[in-house]
């Protein structure tokens, strides 16, 4: 939030800002720096802030008797310091908004008007802003778009044929497990019962072959 200082704004505003000053607690109606405050915002609004000095608000505002010395008497200055402090507590907290806001510089009691620029409402509630328009007829125009459709039915292909060939993949090893099984034992069995045969045959032969020679030495 920006401010900008004017020498004189508008009355009108001046007023509603002093009164919601002394409307709050910080600046309460009828406390020495609430009084010092109305003297000095009417005195500048009247256009006569040059004649606003301690004595002056001491004397006028505070009743306090014409022999005053200010420089004796630390009245003014003790209230006005608890006036500044009292203000920045203010705008520091229910008076952020204030459209006008009432100052008082240190070493001085001429206050000074600072006219705030108010955001925006939604600005000031921190709202994003919406999205454009535009988008949403782009967004249409692409789902009843044929790339749209050619997109979605590769997809749809795309899957079918991956399930498709993982079902298959399951089917092969399914039906040829149950063969490999049966057929290696009965393989081992086929070889087993041939070498028994086969070494049988040869020993025949080789006693034959022995008798044969025996009888024809015996000749």
């Amino acid at each position: 939030m920006t401010c900008a200082a004017s020498p004189q704004p508008d009355s009108v505003l001046v007023t509603d800002a002093l009164r919601r000053i002394t409307d709050s607690s910080f600046v309460p109606h009828g406390s020495v720096p609430a009084t010092i405050l109305t003297y000095v915002v009417e005195r500048t609004l009247a256009g006569d802030d040059r004649s606003i000095k301690a004595y002056t608000i001491a004397v006028e505002a505070l009743g306090r008797p014409p022999e005053f010395n200010p420089d004796r008497d630390s009245t003014v200055r003790v209230a006005a310091m608890r006036l500044r402090n009292a203000l920045d507590l203010y705008y520091a907290g229910p008076g952020a908004a204030d459209p006008v806001r009432i100052r008082m510089a240190p070493g001085s009691y001429r206050p000074s008007f600072e006219v705030q620029d108010t955001p925006s409402p939604a600005a000031a509630a921190g709202e994003s802003a919406p999205p454009p328009r535009s988008e949403a007829p782009k967004r249409r125009r692409f789902l009843s778009s044929p790339a749209h459709w050619i997109v979605v039915l590769a997809a749809v292909l795309a899957v079918d044929l991956a399930m498709t060939v993982s079902l298959m993949a399951v089917q092969m090893r399914g039906d040829t497990a149950p063969y490999e099984a049966p057929v290696k034992p009965a393989q081992k069995r086929v070889q087993a019962a041939e070498k028994p045969a086969s070494s049988t045959l040869v020993l025949e032969r080789i006693r034959q072959d022995v008798q044969r020679s025996y009888q024809q030495q015996a000749e």
